[in-house]
């Protein structure tokens, strides 16, 4: 499966810091810092590691330094052969039903609007019906595609948690990739978050002790965020 070919070249002349090699597919591992460019257009997209690929059997992950130094388990052999097997399957299912379904209801759909064209008075009518018809069943063959897709994400998902050694571990692992990414852009941006304080400060008066008022909370709200990610 082709993933962002024109970063894969980037590395062509670079040593990677780590080879991994199964089932006659090859992965590189690079740093993100020796491409600066790279580095902030994915950065700035909240991507810290990034995956290319060329012809689906050699790939190239680029990842930042610390973010691969704190999550290195994530990108073990093993949980990289997942997520490659994931795109073996996202790429075959992509496949049969461009092969399969909308190859077939293109030409169906063309073939007739030519066919009815010649047809006086309710040709244009039928044409129109053909457009329609062909509209929404590629809209529903679209869904199943993503369907398909969800339901092998899930299930790489799976594998991954027991490849780390359970539930528990794989959310240990998120909320580390959680701290990090705060971390690291909280030390990126520190000038916003000051501003952000002080425009709060500047917004909320200081109540005088007469005006006070003693608010008693009678109800506590609980947000639990799950986070489910590649990458």
């Amino acid at each position: 499966m082709r993933i962002n070919p024109k970063l894969f070249t980037i590395a062509n002349e670079a040593e990677p810091v780590d080879v991994q090699e199964f089932d006659g597919r090859k992965i590189e591992v690079f740093m993100m810092d020796p491409y600066p460019q790279v580095k902030e257009e994915f950065i700035n997209k909240g991507k810290f590691a990034v995956w290319s690929s060329i012809d689906g059997v050699n790939y190239r992950l680029f990842i930042e330094d610390g973010y691969y130094n704190e999550l290195k388990p994530l990108y073990s052999q093993a949980i990289n052969k997942i997520w490659v097997d994931f795109w073996d399957t996202c790429e075959t299912v992509s496949k049969k039903m461009s092969r399969y379904v909308i190859l077939p209801i293109t030409v169906v759909a063309i073939g007739g609007c030519i066919g009815f064209s010649f047809i006086e008075k309710i040709g244009i009518y039928l044409m129109i019906a053909v457009v329609v018809i062909a509209f929404v069943a590629m809209l529903f063959c679209n869904r199943l595609t993503r369907k398909k897709i969800y339901d092998a994400n899930a299930a790489s998902v799976e594998l991954i948690k027991k490849s780390l050694g359970g539930t528990k571990e794989f959310d240990e692992m998120l909320e580390r990739q959680k701290n990090y990414m705060d971390n690291y852009y909280d030390s990126l941006y520190p000038d916003e978050e000051e501003d952000f304080e002080d425009e709060n400060t500047e917004e909320l008066p200081t109540p005088k002790v007469e005006e006070a008022e003693v608010v008693e909370e009678t109800s506590e709200k609980e947000v639990v965020e799950e986070a489910e990610k590649n990458e």
